[in-house]
């Protein structure tokens, strides 16, 4: 996961997790990335892996430029001598989006993600432009762009009490206009310890959830499926695959966050002092890899609360990510303790429409 831009964004959403954590950083925002970090992320990252993916997150990964991504697509190419496989990803805010940069996307197959928190109205409730003003219409047009190329693209929401308290609203707002590939993330709370007016609380959490998968199973029903990331998970769970949301498996899984200045963290939720590993420009990967088992960030990170041992949802559950926990346990432990009942004999029956995973 690489962040050329940094910190840098040209919205100003009150909900922002990755804002918050710069501020407290003791170096926060960093300047553009240079040449020298690219070369290193490219070469080094070739050099470890048989297959690379490349993603690109911000703050606001556009704000660099589309001459960056340019580069590197061609060094990429350039340098990729055994032609291993290559997956570029990019998660926007969508409102730089113009046609030069959607036809990129498409002639080089990015995966596009964009920010989008289900219908305008929502959407303008929380993500304002750098002036405090609405940027939703912004937002559309760069999707429609996306769209009229023909860029893969899937978009993402983060859920708010407004969303939860609106999901009609949402589902028909994206379903009417075609979005068959939707991610919902829940409102991330500050690392500095939940805030006393948290922008999703765990009831509202399991109101959106229960009625989301409501009105996904009628559409499953219809032969009209939405890709919706986390249901999705769940049925392969059941099924007998391994959730490919690393939120999702229990124990934090290995990666590396590239900061734009080569600042190297493991995990997109943890890019603060603590949890920096070292410098992509001086270290290899075994050097990282030894600091982040000093910190023991993996080896910490599933969730102990006793009571999760007991749990009749822990297979599916499996104690949530670290980054929604504080020594309390697991912020929506509630939400899921709802949600599971009502959805889990629905759950079983999409999933034995799939072909079990052999053994």
């Amino acid at each position: 996961m690489i962040k050329p831009s940094s910190a840098a964004c040209n919205l100003d959403c009150d909900y922002c997790f990755y804002h918050e954590t710069a501020g407290h950083r003791e170096v926060g925002q960093r300047p553009f990335m240079g040449e020298d970090v690219m070369m290193a992320i490219i070469t080094k990252a070739l050099a470890e892996a048989r297959h690379c993916s490349f993603v690109f997150q911000g703050g606001e990964p556009s704000l660099i430029g589309l001459p960056f991504y340019e580069k590197f697509v061609q060094t990429v190419n350039r340098l990729n001598i055994e032609s291993s496989p290559i997956h570029y990803a990019f998660q926007t805010n969508g409102t730089n989006i113009d046609e030069a940069w959607a036809k990129f996307f498409k002639k080089n197959n990015f995966l596009v993600g964009v920010s989008f928190d289900g219908a305008p109205r929502l959407h303008d409730m929380h993500r304002f432009d750098a002036k405090g003003g609405k940027s939703a219409r912004k937002v559309l047009e760069g999707i429609e762009l996306l769209r009229k190329v023909g860029t893969e693209f899937n978009v993402l929401g983060v859920v708010t009490d407004e969303l939860a308290q609106n999901v009609d609203l949402m589902w028909n707002y994206m379903t009417g206009h075609g979005h068959r590939y939707l991610q919902f993330i829940p409102c991330m709370e500050s690392l500095e310890g939940f805030s006393t007016k948290p922008f999703l609380s765990a009831a509202n959490y399991a109101l959106f959830l229960k009625r989301l998968f409501d009105l996904w199973f009628v559409a499953w029903q219809k032969g009209e499926p939405v890709s919706i990331r986390f249901f999705d998970n769940l049925v392969g769970m059941l099924v007998g695959y391994p959730p490919e949301s690393c939120d999702m498996a229990g124990v934090c899984s290995i990666q590396y966050v590239v900061e734009s200045d080569g600042s190297i963290y493991p995990c997109d939720f943890y890019c603060d002092d603590a949890s920096y590993l070292g410098n992509l420009l001086t270290d290899d990967f075994a050097m990282l890899d030894a600091k982040r088992a000093e910190i023991r960030f993996i080896e910490d990170s599933p969730n102990a609360i006793d009571e999760c041992a007991s749990c009749p949802w822990k297979e599916l559950c499996r104690g949530g990510c670290k980054r929604y926990r504080d020594e309390g346990g697991y912020r929506f432990c509630s939400t899921m303790q709802e949600f599971y009942p009502y959805v889990i004999r629905r759950l079983e029956h999409v999933a034995s429409t799939l072909v079990p995973k052999s053994k």
